[in-house]
């Protein structure tokens, strides 16, 4: 039988004892097959296993220096790139001696004296584990060749929709916005941007589609595409007779809708938040269709909510969306976030929340607002705890400050 390649099956051989190991090395020899490799000791076995292509040990319990349990320890123990059946012999019959063997990492065993039928039928057995080892090893490098190919994909897909976020080098007069953006994967379902509409506007939104992975990444590229274009294609801006007319926020909310339903083979739906600012007055309209509610934090402390807006996108076919007015003060912040935020768990799954997600950004709001988002940023961390490697949601922020 052949096992990773190799003509033979190398088994080695462990005794101290020279004659008990050339009699039980020239019976495994006779059935053909098998290389037989011998040591005479643990020590001597354990450098012949870590340097050369060993696939069964076959070693005596009792032995000096390196016994064949400490053996066995040591080959269980050790960075191999291949499995090692271990058949440990012994004149051991008691249960609990059985039991320490296999602790320490035995496959069989043999009782002396040897019965040489029963030597066949134990290496047999060893060679359909080793078989199988082996197949599946070639599976999961066949895995591993699928999934860093995916991860590629994948990576590549991220690299995408990171370029689609809002870029540093866009100005807008008497506003700073700054954001940030953390997939609970690869990709994320969460999207935000800001764009200048006309010498006095600009537009923002936030949206954040539900579930995760591809299929809410590629539904949020395809909308924040759909939306950076909307003063081109009709949707932002309304070409009139006496020139244009910014579209207000329920009607592109509206039209969204519109586009973007739920059927019976795709429950995929999405929140959003879009809004217009004038940015000489402060003035605004915003809807917001099932998102976590926009927060302005003016230089006071005084906190306001827009809850005007609808149902998220893609649940009805002609739901009723309302605009909700805001003004923006010198200093005032506006914030768009997504859920991700205020439903960051800790490990007892205490939420992060809104209370205090409003008291966070309430008591920073002096703080420069690059610092305000670093910072919560590193709150969130420390409330999910540090253990964790990734959010269990997309999480996502964008805040304007005007003035």
């Amino acid at each position: 039988m052949v096992i990773r390649g190799e003509k033979e099956l190398h088994i080695l051989v462990v005794d101290d004892s020279t004659s008990y190991r050339r009699l039980l090395s020239r019976h495994i020899q006779t059935w053909g097959g098998y290389k037989v490799i011998e040591a005479a000791d643990g020590v001597q076995a354990l450098d012949i296993i870590m340097n050369k292509n060993i696939s069964m040990v076959i070693s005596d319990w009792e032995m000096p220096d390196l016994n064949g349990l400490e053996l066995c320890q040591a080959v269980r123990s050790a960075a191999l790139d291949h499995y090692v059946y271990f058949i440990l012999v012994t004149s051991r019959v008691a249960t609990e001696d059985l039991i320490l063997g296999m602790d320490a990492g035995a496959d069989d065993f043999l009782t002396k004296p040897i019965n040489q039928q029963e030597l066949r039928v134990r290496l047999r057995a060893g060679e359909r584990i080793l078989k199988l080892e082996a197949q599946l090893e070639e599976k999961n490098l066949r895995l591993r060749e699928v999934y860093k190919l995916i991860e590629t994909d994948l990576k590549a897909a991220a690299d995408m929709q990171q370029s689609l976020l809002p870029q540093g080098d866009i100005h807008i007069d008497n506003v700073d916005c700054k954001w940030f953006f953390q997939p609970s994967l690869f990709v994320s379902g969460d999207m935000h941007n800001y764009f200048r509409l006309d010498q006095d506007h600009m537009g923002f939104y936030s949206v954040d589609v539900s579930g995760h992975g591809v299929k809410p990444a590629m539904l949020s590229v395809t909308l924040s595409r759909f939306l950076s274009h909307g003063s081109s294609n009709g949707l932002l801006k309304k070409i009139t007779s006496n020139g244009y007319i910014i579209t207000p926020p329920s009607v592109v909310i509206s039209e969204l809708n519109a586009q973007f339903q739920m059927t019976r083979h795709d429950s995929t739906y999405f929140t959003i938040v879009y809004g217009v600012l004038n940015i000489r007055t402060g003035k605004g309209r915003m809807t917001c269709a099932g998102h976590p509610h926009p927060i302005i934090v003016h230089q006071d402390g005084q906190i306001d909510l827009i809850t005007e807006g609808g149902v998220p996108v893609g649940f009805i076919t002609d739901p009723d969306y309302t605009d909700g007015e805001f003004r923006l003060l010198k200093g005032s912040r506006l914030y768009l976030y997504t859920d991700g935020i205020t439903e960051c768990e800790t490990e007892s799954a205490q939420l992060f929340g809104e209370k205090r997600l409003l008291d966070f950004l309430c008591t920073h709001r002096t703080k420069e607002l690059d610092t305000v988002l670093k910072e919560l940023q590193a709150d969130l961390v420390t409330w999910r705890g540090p253990e964790k490697t990734a959010f269990n949601d997309d999480v996502s922020m964008l805040a304007i400050s005007f003035g």
